[in-house]
């Protein structure tokens, strides 16, 4: 969960709306049917949308699809491409921010774990 002080901003998609309510946090909606923006001087979705822009590209343009099963994985790839975007990425350094989280084994099998159940409860 965000801090509380934090202020979501979305689409008005409504899981954000019923999120923001669980979590006690101020919702600012932009409409872009209406065109909407940019609110209250500064508030604005351009930049996770031009980040998801991005993303769908490099998909499409590297893939035949991906696996839900392992999007987790796919999105660490794209973490790191971007993150590193303007440097040239040698093993060393790769390696270097693979090793950086010590949760990262934790995480994974938690994932795995939260996609057995949903695919369970799917079929």
């Amino acid at each position: 969960p965000l801090p509380e002080e934090s202020i979501l901003c979305s689409d008005g998609q409504v899981s954000y709306k019923g999120y923001s309510i669980e979590n006690n946090l101020k919702h600012i909606v932009l409409r872009a049917d209406l065109k909407q923006y940019v609110k209250k001087g500064g508030y604005h979705i351009q930049h996770v949308n031009e980040l998801h822009n991005r993303l769908k590209k490099w998909i499409a343009g590297s893939f035949w699809g991906v696996s839900t099963k392992y999007l987790q994985n796919y999105l660490n790839w794209f973490y790191m491409r971007e993150k590193f975007k303007h440097e040239s990425m040698t093993t060393e350094k790769m390696a270097l921010a693979s090793i950086q989280n010590a949760h990262a084994i934790k995480q994974y099998r938690c994932n795995n774990f939260a996609y057995d159940v949903l695919m369970t409860t799917q079929m």
